[in-house]
């Protein structure tokens, strides 16, 4: 069962290899917390529910991410075009 839950995050990684390559791990592991947020999103929206509650903009889907060593929160919502950025 934790097998399958961490599949979930499969995306988040790949998208992220795939851009901060280059990037220390350390740097990959928060861009890959904040992507899997947007992957969680993403998966919200293959609710019928939901998804019709957005298109008749009863509900809004945010994203949030909270840096617990620096005390930072950052908040973005659905933006389908481009990923939040990778503040390090």
């Amino acid at each position: 069962m934790v097998l399958n839950q961490l599949k979930i995050g499969l995306p988040a990684k790949a998208k992220v290899l795939a851009e901060h390559g280059d990037k220390t791990f350390e740097e990959q592991v928060k861009c890959c917390e904040k992507e899997a947020v947007n992957v969680s999103l993403a998966n919200l929206l293959t609710y019928p529910f939901v998804s019709d509650a957005l298109v008749n903009k009863n509900l809004a889907l945010k994203g949030g991410y909270y840096d617990f060593i620096n005390g930072r929160f950052q908040l973005w919502g659905l933006n389908f075009g481009l990923s939040h950025p990778c503040y390090i």
